[in-house]
């Protein structure tokens, strides 16, 4: 049986899909490919591990992107993995930009069962996916940005029901510079609540700060056809009580 939240999901694909023709005639097509290599892997300052041993290890991760664009709208693919297989992440997202207000919508699928769980099982209390609804302001003339997601579908469940979704919600605030031919990024998460984020449905009920800290990158032109991007951010949670120091270089 499709449930109503995965009505709204295929609604909103249908509607991104139909916005996509009326784009075609109106602007240039492009596709958008690139891949990074990370020290490790950690996404709003929740670590994402690997498994040596059967123990977790902060480990390098591969991080490719397809994506494809027409106009405003962009729909692609990402991924991470390790170097070892252990862990593995699939996600599709279609974005949508007016003006200074960006819309995405991401299905998420990361499992450590990867090879035991059906991908195409989208039932609520079953599924391995999570979808997630986002909201970013970002205007160019002021390097400021604000962003609020919210999960509201599949696997994120409230730790003491697994039949009820626990609508984990992330915002952050962000501030952009650059100094010396380095581009500096700041940031500041936030959830409002206990769930994915923090202290992973732990203890923690109320309002936590769990993802702080700033991202200095530069490119590196090796011809001129072909350059990378070399990044390097601090991060700490707070609410974790943890900290981390993360290498990356895109292509």
């Amino acid at each position: 049986m499709v449930t109503r939240s995965l009505k709204l999901f295929l609604a909103a694909l249908a509607a991104l899909s139909s916005i996509w023709a009326n784009a075609q005639s109106e602007s240039n097509f492009s596709v958008k490919t690139s891949a990074e290599i990370v020290s490790s892997y950690i996404w709003r300052g929740v670590p994402s591990y690997s498994y040596t041993n059967n123990q977790p290890v902060l480990a390098p991760n591969i991080q490719p992107t397809l994506g494809f664009v027409m106009g405003n709208l962009e729909i692609g693919a990402w991924g991470s993995t390790d170097f070892t297989g252990s862990y593995k992440e699939f996600d599709l997202y279609a974005s949508y930009s007016f003006k200074t207000i960006t819309a995405t919508l991401t299905d998420y699928y990361w499992d450590l069962n990867w090879l035991s769980k059906p991908y195409f099982s989208y039932g609520n209390e079953t599924t391995s996916h999570v979808l997630e609804g986002m909201i970013t302001y970002k205007n160019s003339k002021i390097p400021l940005s604000i962003s609020l997601a919210t999960m509201f579908y599949g696997a994120d469940k409230k730790a003491d029901d697994a039949t009820k979704n626990n609508y984990s919600t992330y915002m952050e605030l962000g501030y952009t510079f650059s100094s010396n031919g380095f581009n500096f990024d700041t940031f500041l998460g936030m959830t409002p609540a206990d769930g994915f984020y923090g202290d992973g449905y732990g203890n923690v009920t109320g309002f936590g700060i769990v993802n702080m800290g700033v991202t200095g990158s530069k490119k590196l032109k090796f011809s001129e056809k072909f350059e990378s991007t070399l990044r390097s951010s601090v991060i700490f949670n707070p609410q974790q009580d943890k900290a981390y120091l993360v290498l990356g270089i895109a292509f």
